[in-house]
């Protein structure tokens, strides 16, 4: 296997790190936790390790129809399955289109899809898009919680991350020329290819919350970024450019810039994405949550004993420094005294990073039901 980067790699390169296989290294078990973190690539720089997993294995739907024995379940669904979830009235679908070269016409259509684009989906990795303009991906969130295979897949193989920190497995099929657009994710994403060719352009480096904003393409429903492109291939270019193949898998880092368009007709893409809580997520729950209680911390009120001393009284629309500075105080010695209660802490936080991220009214259903 390939020696481990290191922080002066990547503070230099700041690009795509290539796994090396070993020749004696098998399709079943290139993956693993063991491996990745190896690299030293989590949270530096994106890692592509090609033919991580079998698609064979993890896909193929063919079953011999003269086999008496039950139907083989697989633990990725197929491109019909994928298509019938994102039907679903309880499932979170979105068609994202664009014109290939405009970036500027990216169009978000929310599921879940009629029947007409059932239909039209369900034709897409047989049929041509040449007389159309305009190139169509279907985003399915959330798609591990409608095929049960997926989630124990999902769990053994990235076993090695926290529960916690792991989210939803999302799956994008993508007719030739379709993606999302170049964006950026604040949180660690593992895809992988299904099926189909996607080439992948990837930046060179972290782009800030404040560059984002400012690159960010106005009047659109999807978040995408201006002035993404290859330029003239040198060296100074802000990304690079990889062809995935069916069982290749690529990670991105936060905040590393990324745009993946489909090079067939028949693209299916994994994203195994990772929770990260922000500061403000933290503070508006904890706002929630200290709303509500009546304990003696989230309950003080502001007061000034000595208000009436030294009083100016041809000032009274003045709010001093000395007002300003209690009340800041107030603040801070009152969340200062709750979360240094580790109990409290242990039971918010763990509440907080644990709770479904999409609430799904009928989700599990009901064991009669299935």
């Amino acid at each position: 296997s390939s020696a481990s980067t290191s922080d002066d790699d990547i503070e230099e390169e700041s690009h795509v790190f290539e796994w090396k296989n070993k020749e004696s290294d098998t399709i079943n078990d290139r993956f693993s936790g063991q491996v990745f973190a190896s690299s030293n690539c989590w949270g530096r720089r994106p890692f592509l390790m090609r033919g991580a997993f079998d698609p064979n294995l993890l896909l193929d739907r063919s079953v011999d129809e003269d086999d008496d024995d039950e139907e083989t379940i697989f633990a990725w669904p197929s491109w019909e399955e994928a298509v019938e979830i994102a039907a679903d009235d309880d499932s979170e679908s979105r068609i994202i289109s664009h014109i290939p070269g405009d970036n500027a016409s990216f169009d978000l259509q929310w599921g879940p899809l009629a029947e007409e684009d059932v239909s039209t989906w369900l034709s897409k990795p047989s049929s041509s898009n040449d007389d159309r303009r305009r190139r169509e991906a279907l985003v399915v969130n959330d798609i591990d919680r409608f095929y049960p295979p997926l989630a124990d897949w999902m769990y053994d193989t990235f076993r090695f991350l926290p529960n916690w920190r792991r989210d939803d497995g999302q799956i994008s099929l993508a007719e030739q020329g379709g993606g999302i657009g170049p964006h950026v994710d604040n949180y660690d994403v593992f895809l992988i290819q299904m099926s189909g060719t996607r080439t992948w352009q990837v930046g060179r480096r972290k782009i800030s919350a404040q560059e984002e904003r400012d690159r960010m393409i106005d009047g659109l429903d999807v978040r995408v970024l201006c002035d993404w492109n290859l330029e003239d291939g040198g060296s100074d270019q802000e990304m690079e450019e990889w062809i995935v193949h069916p069982g290749d898998l690529l990670y991105i880092p936060p905040r590393v810039a990324h745009c993946g368009t489909s090079l067939a007709s028949d693209c299916m893409t994994l994203s195994v994405g990772c929770r990260a809580p922000s500061v403000s997520d933290l503070v508006s729950r904890l706002a929630e949550r200290l709303s509500s209680s009546i304990d003696d911390s989230s309950v003080r009120r502001y007061t000034d004993g000595d208000l009436l001393k030294g009083i100016n009284m041809d000032e009274p629309g003045e709010l001093t420094s000395d007002a300003k500075e209690r009340a800041k105080h107030l603040v801070i010695d009152s969340l200062t005294s709750i979360i240094s209660d580790d109990e409290w802490w242990d039971e918010f936080f763990g509440r907080y990073v644990t709770e479904q991220k999409r609430v799904r009214m009928n989700y599990p259903i009901p064991l009669e039901d299935v």
